[in-house]
């Protein structure tokens, strides 16, 4: 697609602890964590690191039905997804078009994500076994 630029944003780490995560990261990457947030509309709370221009995010989920609760009682502690940023598009002109062309898309549109982003993912069966997140700052004009 003319235009569409796509660069990696951050690897999502599911963790049980976000304290603890965050500590044993930050000893060993010797950096300093970003401060919490959470994320009402996915149920998390999350810390990000920034490592050389890619970011390392931890993700703790809020409640039982939080999607990084869900994840962490059938797998360990670990990657729970690939994010990437997008630039050239509208975020929701990508979510429409990538539907349209039949990806398993998640939701029915771009919500608001941390650091002021809109987000949506893809399914991992559409990625393989991957589960990827699209993400976009909030108030930039993205050019269809």
């Amino acid at each position: 697609m003319s235009g569409l630029r796509i660069r990696m944003d951050h690897i999502g780490i599911a963790v049980q602890s976000l304290e603890e995560a965050r500590e044993k990261f930050a000893r060993l990457l010797g950096l300093e964590p970003s401060p919490i947030e959470e994320v009402p509309e996915e149920g998390v709370r999350v810390s990000f690191f920034n490592v050389d221009g890619c970011k390392l995010e931890l993700l703790e989920g809020t409640s039982p039905e939080s999607p990084v609760r869900k994840y962490l009682e059938k797998r360990r502690s670990g990657v729970h997804h690939m994010s990437f940023a997008l630039d050239g598009i509208d975020i929701a002109d990508h979510f429409t078009r990538l539907k349209a062309q039949g990806v398993d898309v998640l939701g029915e549109g771009p919500t608001p994500g941390s650091r002021d982003t809109r987000v949506f993912f893809v399914h991992p069966k559409a990625a393989g076994g991957v589960l990827v997140e699209f993400s976009q700052s909030e108030g930039e004009v993205k050019p269809s």
